[in-house]
C-alpha cells in the first residue's frame, strides 16, 4: 500500500504541508459538508512521513522478519519487551491506517476506481476482515466531516479502536434527524468519551448507545427496532463433509443471546481437569458439551430434578446391535443414524424406545421406554455423589447423567446400587473405554485402564 515515493498524479489532489493526521481544519460549512479538495499538485511533492519515515520503517521490519529465525534464541525474560514493542508497532501501523485510509475515502479515491468505499479497502488492506472493512469505511466517511474533531483526533492519537467508533456513530446518526446540533454535540462528545475510555467494556458502550436510542428515539421507532430484530432469530442447519457432521447456526435476538452466553460461559464450559491430566477439550468442543448438557437437561432450573426422561428417541435397531454383537447404527424417525455406541449411552439417561429389528428386518418387539432414574433416586445420587464421579472431576450433581454401571442393554437393573452420577464428557469416556466401577452406599470407585 505504501511505496514510499513521493508525488502523486496529477489530478489526485495532496496536501503538501501536513502530515497523516494533521490535515488542515475544516472550514465550517453545512452539517456533514466535506473540506474542500485540494486541487492537483504539480511535480514531486515531497512527504517525509509517507515517503521517507514509513519506507524505513517497512525496511527496518523486513529486516526483522529475516532474522525470525532467530526467536528461539531469545532470553526468556526479554520476551516480555519484545511483544511490547510488537504491540507498540501495531498501535502505531493501526493509526497510520485510520488516518491514510480516511484522507482516502473522505477525498473519494475510491469513486476514481468505480469501487466502494469497503471494497477499495479491501484492494489495499487485504487482510482486513469484511467486519473491520465496513466499519474502517463507516469512520473514514465520518471523520473529516464538520463537527467531527473529536472523533478524528481521538482515532489518529490512537485513543479509540475503529470497530468502537463505528459504534458510536451507527448510534448517533440514528438519533440526529431528532435532535438540535448542539443536542447532539453533547450526545456525540460524551459518547465518544466513552467509547475511549479503556475502562469502558464492549458490552457498557452498547448498553449506553441502547440507552440513548430508547430515550430519543420515539417508542413506535423502538418498538420496531425490538420486533425486526427479534423478527430474524432463526435456527439453519447444513451438512458439512460427507454428511457425518452438521452445522448449526444460530440467529438469536437478545434475549436468546443472554441465555445463550450464560451457557458457554458457565463453568460447564470450562477446562475439567481429572485424575488422567488436564482437560483435552478445545474451547469450542467445551462450549458445545455445555449446551448439550443443558439442552439434554430438559428442565429449566439447574437445581431441579428432572420428572421426566431428557428426550425421547424412537430408533430402528437390530437386535444383534442391542446383543452386542454388531457395532451398526440404529435409524431415528427423523431420518438420523446414531452409532451403537450412542444409542447404548442414551440408553442411559434418554428415554429411548427401541423398534428391534429381525434378520429380515421385520419388527420383533416395540419396546416400552428404557427406565430412567427416577426422581427420588436421583435426589439420592445428588446426595451420595454431589459432583460427577469421575476422577478428578467436579461438574455439579445436577448437570450430570445417571449412568448405569452395568449397562440397561446387558441387563444392568435401574437402582441405587447401580447408578453414578457422570459429566457428559466423563459419560462419553465411560461408554468409549467400557469402563466400570465399584458402588457402595458412600461412594463410586472407577476402575480405570
Amino acid at each position: 500500500m505504501f511505496e514510499g515515493r513521493g508525488g502523486c498524479e496529477a489530478g489526485r489532489g495532496t496536501v503538501a504541508t501536513a502530515p497523516v493526521g494533521l490535515a488542515p481544519t475544516a472550514q465550517p460549512g453545512p452539517a456533514d459538508a466535506r473540506p474542500a479538495v485540494p486541487g492537483p499538485v504539480s511535480g514531486d511533492v515531497d512527504l517525509p512521513v509517507l515517503a521517507g519515515r514509513l519506507g524505513q520503517a517497512l525496511a527496518a521490519l523486513e529486516a526483522a522478519v529475516a532474522g525470525i529465525g532467530e526467536v528461539a534464541g531469545i532470553q526468556e525474560c526479554d520476551l516480555p519487551d519484545r511483544l511490547a514493542e510488537l504491540a507498540a508497532i501495531r498501535q502505531h501501523v493501526d493509526r497510520l491506517v485510520v488516518a491514510v485510509a480516511g484522507e482516502g475515502i473522505g477525498r473519494g479515491v475510491h469513486n476514481t476506481s468505480e469501487m466502494s468505499a469497503t471494497d477499495w479497502l479491501g484492494r489495499h488492506l487485504p487482510h482486513l476482515t469484511r467486519r473491520e472493512r465496513v466499519d474502517l469505511a463507516l469512520v473514514g466517511d465520518h471523520m473529516h466531516r464538520a463537527g467531527q474533531q473529536t472523533l478524528k483526533e481521538a482515532l489518529t492519537g490512537g485513543h479509540l479502536r475503529v470497530d468502537r467508533a463505528a459504534k458510536v456513530l451507527r448510534c448517533t446518526r440514528q438519533v440526529r434527524p431528532l435532535l438540535s446540533a448542539e443536542e447532539f454535540a453533547v450526545y456525540f462528545d460524551n459518547l465518544t468519551v466513552l467509547a475511549c475510555d479503556p475502562g469502558t467494556t464492549d458490552a457498557e458502550l452498547a448498553r449506553v448507545s441502547e440507552t440513548i436510542l430508547s430515550t430519543v428515539l420515539p417508542e413506535v421507532v423502538c418498538r420496531g427496532r425490538e420486533q425486526a430484530v427479534h423478527d430474524l432469530r432463526g435456527v439453519n442447519e447444513s451438512s458439512l463433509a460427507d454428511g457425518s457432521l452438521t452445522r448449526f447456526i444460530i440467529t438469536a435476538d437478545p434475549e436468546g443471546t443472554a441465555l445463550l452466553r450464560a451457557v458457554l460461559t458457565s463453568p460447564l464450559a470450562a477446562p475439567s481437569p481429572d485424575a488422567t491430566g488436564p482437560d483435552p477439550r478445545t474451547a469450542t468442543q467445551r462450549r458445545y458439551d455445555a449446551l448439550l448438557t443443558v439442552l439434554g437437561r430438559g428442565v429449566t432450573s439447574p437445581d431441579g430434578v428432572p420428572t421426566t426422561g431428557k428426550a425421547r428417541v424412537m430408533v430402528t435397531i437390530p437386535l444383534t446391535v442391542l446383543q452386542e454383537q454388531t457395532e451398526q447404527a440404529g435409524l431415528t424417525l427423523t431420518g438420523d443414524l446414531l452409532p451403537a455406541g450412542t444409542l447404548r449411552k442414551l440408553a442411559c439417561s434418554a428415554e429411548l424406545i427401541p423398534a428391534v429389528l429381525g434378520t429380515d428386518s421385520e419388527i420383533l418387539d416395540l419396546a416400552r421406554p428404557i427406565r430412567y432414574a427416577s426422581p427420588g433416586q436421583l435426589t439420592a445420587l445428588y446426595h451420595r455423589d454431589r459432583h460427577c464421579t469421575y476422577p478428578g472431576c467436579t461438574i455439579p450433581a445436577q448437570w450430570c447423567d445417571a449412568h448405569h454401571v452395568i449397562w440397561y442393554s446387558r441387563g444392568g437393573k435401574t437402582y441405587y446400587l447401580n447408578l453414578a452420577l457422570l459429566c457428559g464428557r466423563h459419560h462419553t469416556l465411560v461408554h468409549r473405554q467400557d469402563l466400570t466401577a465399584t458402588i457402595t452406599p458412600t461412594g463410586v470407585t472407577w476402575h480405570l485402564k
